[in-house]
Parts: structure tokens; C-alpha cells; sequence
């Protein structure tokens, strides 16, 4: 279980950011989406119903992300008379890229980022809403407990959080989610990150800003199925570690240093048992295994590099983040949207 820590923002600041807040603001819910055609509109529905109760203007958005089935038709027929923005990108671009364009596109002076499979529950919006208004630029959620996922993936998430963390000065948060509140200010610094690799959990530590946790129990997919498996954690995880880390490339350097001086003392012993017990024929085994063993530790050494080199030639070829299909916004029946 992860417990969030006491924020350290003092009361002071709170009061300065707090008294910044519009009287009446509007608020953008981002849903990325993709293949959730079975939760989209309840969801939407869910979300304007919670934010019409807590008096809030509010804009709904669905980045479409590619779907397969027919998220899109239920997003444009719904018959709610919801006020929905879709952004429809050009194909499957996943979902770091799709929270990135929904970024983009909301007009709020805070926005919402939130899942569309209610694994990230709707009725906790309002409460990150009412911390924002207290005075703090990031709200976001922490999961409670992972005691709903395997032992491998568990495993797999604390020794990739800390890897990704060890020596670094700033930490991400273990157990951190996407489902948060952003002020303006946050999306606009966001805005300026120009990365096409993109690790928004990383991107929202390293911006900085008055930051709150709140612990959040994450609930089973209400409908449809998971496209994001292991192998999508695994590519995951190795964007955010060579985005925010140079741990890897530590890690072979001193893996390096190590051999080397291991095979100065081993040479200082060879000569020394020669010079003892004269230089009798044997010792090619060792040789054998040695050769293999450094050849393997090469190659994997070249790989770890190449995997960073790989991500520089994908950023320095300043192709767009992302493409945008279509924009189509459905006006909705409902002047509490307008504005």
C-alpha cells in the first residue's frame, strides 16, 4: 500500500494561488479512449452529471486514439445532448500521445485527465477539484493498493520505479496515476515540452509546481477489455527510463570499470604463477568462457546504448507528435457547457 506524504506547501502559498482562482471556472474533462465503446458515454454521462451537482462550467473531450470498434459512433449519436468535443487522431498513436493532444485542445482553466474504463473513479474529480481551489496547481491520484495485479507486474513496477528514481533528484512518485488535476499554468508548461517520447508521469514531476496526493482506490474496468499489457508496460517503462534517466548507461560504466580492473589483477596473478610455477599449457576453458561472457556483455552494453541513440534519431527528425483526423464538437443541450 502507498500512502501519500503530508504536502509541504506552506499555507501561505496555498492562499496566494487559492485567491488566483476563478470565481467561476471552467473546467475541461480529457478522456483519452480507445476501443471503449461499451464505457464512453457513460462515463460522459457520469462526469457532467457529477460536475453540473458541484455547480461547475465544464467541457467534455474524447481523444479517440485509433479505436478499432465503434467508440467514435457512440461518441457522435449518444442522444444525452451532452456539449462533447472528439478529437479524432489519424490512428493509434497510444495513450501518452492521446493525454498530450487532449492537453492541447481543453480551453479550462484547470483540466481534468481521467480514463474512460472507470478504473479512475468520476466522483473523485470533485474532490481534486476542491483541493485546485484551495490553491494547488497538481492534483493526482495514487493508487491505494496493488494487491488486484499479479506478482510479476508488481515486481516489475517497484524495480522499474527504482531504477528510474535511483540517483535522480527528483522522484517520481511510486503508484502515481495519470487520473489528476492540472492548473493552466501546468498544461501550458507542459505545452512547451516538445519531446515526441513522451512519459507524462515523468513530464508532470519534472514540471514541478504545488503538487497534492490523494490515495485512490482503483476499480476493475466497468466494460470491454484491456489493450494495455505487459508488453505495453514493458515499452512503457523503457521510454520513462531513457526519457528520465541515465542510470542505464551508469550502470555499464561501471560494469566496465569493474572488468577491467579485474582483468588487471588477474593478469598480475597469471604472471605471478608463471614466475612461481613456470607457464605450463592450460587454462583455455577459462579463456573460452571469458571471451563469450565479455562478447555477451558488449552486446547487451551496444543495445542499452543503442536504445538511447534510437531515441534521439526519433527527436531529432521533429516529425509531429501526433496527427488530428478531425475535430467535431457536438453543441449539446445544455447551457451549463457554454462559455
Amino acid at each position: 500500500m502507498n500512502v501519500s506524504k503530508p504536502s509541504t506547501v506552506s499555507p501561505f502559498v496555498l492562499s496566494l494561488h487559492a485567491a488566483e482562482r476563478p470565481a467561476d471556472p471552467l473546467i475541461s474533462c480529457v478522456v483519452p479512449a480507445y476501443n471503449e465503446s461499451a464505457n464512453i458515454v457513460l462515463l460522459l454521462e457520469t462526469l457532467h452529471r457529477h460536475l453540473s451537482t458541484a455547480g461547475y462550467r465544464h467541457e467534455l473531450i474524447v481523444v479517440d486514439d485509433g479505436s478499432k470498434d465503434d467508440t467514435v459512433e457512440q461518441v457522435l449519436t449518444h442522444s444525452t445532448g451532452l456539449q462533447v468535443k472528439l478529437v479524432q487522431l489519424s490512428r493509434n498513436f497510444g495513450k501518452e500521445i492521446a493525454l498530450t493532444a487532449g492537453l492541447e485542445h481543453a480551453a479550462g482553466d484547470a483540466v481534468v485527465l481521467i480514463d474512460a474504463d472507470f478504473q479512475h473513479p468520476p466522483e473523485k474529480v470533485t474532490e481534486f477539484l476542491r483541493c485546485w481551489i484551495e490553491g494547488y496547481d497538481m492534483v493526482y491520484s495514487v493508487r491505494d493498493s496493488r494487491e488486484d495485479e499479479t506478482l510479476a507486474k508488481r515486481l516489475f513496477t517497484r524495480a522499474f520505479y527504482s531504477l528510474i528514481n535511483l540517483g535522480s533528484r527528483l522522484k517520481i512518485p511510486e503508484n502515481a496515476q495519470d487520473f489528476r488535476v492540472l492548473d493552466r499554468r501546468v498544461v501550458n508548461a507542459l505545452g512547451e515540452m516538445p519531446e515526441n517520447n513522451r512519459f507524462m508521469k515523468g513530464l508532470y514531476n519534472w514540471a514541478g509546481f504545488t503538487q497534492h496526493a490523494i490515495p485512490t482506490r482503483t476499480a476493475q474496468r466497468l466494460g470491454g477489455k484491456s489493450s494495455f499489457n505487459f508488453i505495453s508496460l514493458f515499452k512503457l517503462a523503457l521510454t520513462g527510463l531513457t526519457s528520465f534517466s541515465v542510470v542505464p548507461l551508469r550502470v555499464w560504466t561501471a560494469f566496465g570499470a569493474i572488468v577491467s580492473l579485474s582483468s588487471i589483477l588477474y593478469a598480475l596473478i597469471i604472471i605471478i604463477d608463471t614466475l612461481i610455477h613456470g607457464n605450463p599449457e592450460h587454462g583455455w576453458p577459462t579463456l573460452a568462457v571469458a571471451v563469450c561472457f565479455l562478447g555477451g556483455i558488449q552486446l547487451l552494453s551496444i543495445g542499452v546504448l543503442g536504445e538511447y541513440i534510437g531515441r534521439i534519431f526519433q527527436e531529432v527528425k521533429r516529425r509531429p507528435t501526433y496527427l488530428v483526423s478531425r475535430v467535431i464538437s457536438l453543441p449539446g443541450n445544455d447551457a451549463q457547457h457554454e462559455g
